[in-house]
């Protein structure tokens, strides 16, 4: 773990959204394993498709087909895609207290960082009734890399005109913590979501949380 002060002072607050904000593992789950059961390919639990998060739609297919089926990656994808479309939201929820501090966080600018595409970010944010906390939705998209890269996190803070040292990047995955640290941006994991706490804690974050309700605790007034 990195060492902070006891309080961070800053003025943007910039959220992963899968895992982070909400549980979206059982619409992706249903949305991968339609993929699959059209392709006759074998459907995984929600546990493995877990584990496959990470790196936006097409590398989340990569890994669903596996390496004896690659060739059916772009079929999948768009299979994924229309049905993910169709569902979102179904069975998507935020996690416990997110609301709560997000009302308590009004104060500062708030803003969602995904690899998920962007119109799949803006459509679960919408369906997840939060819209009115954030000042930027932001998905992964053609012109920019997808976290750990820093450039989309320094093109948000660009944008906002919010220097990195007064920047705070909340995420559950280790890319999540790279984007941030690279961006020169202070980090919070959280410990609830779809990484896990080794692995989060090599990751050298600023602070770990198990709760977002903890986040309001590290801001200086």
């Amino acid at each position: 773990m990195a060492q902070t002060p006891e309080k961070i002072t800053v003025d943007l607050i910039v959220f992963d959204l899968d895992g982070t904000l909400a549980d979206t593992l059982p619409d992706l789950t249903a949305a991968a394993n339609f993929a699959c059961r059209s392709l006759g390919l074998p459907e995984h639990t929600p546990q493995a498709v877990r584990g496959m998060i990470g790196g936006g739609e097409r590398k989340l297919i990569e890994r669903l087909v596996g390496p004896d089926y690659l060739a059916e990656v772009e079929e999948a994808l768009k299979l994924y895609l229309d049905y993910y479309t169709r569902h979102n939201g179904d069975l998507t929820r935020l996690y416990p207290d997110v609301a709560a501090t997000l009302a308590l966080l009004a104060d500062r600018k708030l803003a969602v960082l995904s690899n998920k595409l962007q119109r799949l970010t803006q459509q679960t944010v919408e369906a997840l009734g939060i819209t009115q906390f954030f000042i930027a939705i932001r998905g992964g998209g053609p012109d920019l890399p997808l976290k750990p890269a820093p450039e989309p996190l320094l093109a948000l803070m660009a944008d906002l005109g919010v220097a990195p040292h007064r920047t705070l990047m909340v995420g559950d995955k280790t890319p999540d913590i790279a984007a941030g640290r690279g961006a020169g941006a202070f980090t919070a994991a959280v410990g609830y979501g779809y990484g896990d706490e080794e692995t989060l804690t090599a990751a050298s974050p600023d602070f770990l949380l198990q709760r977002l309700s903890q986040l309001p605790g590290l801001l200086a007034v």
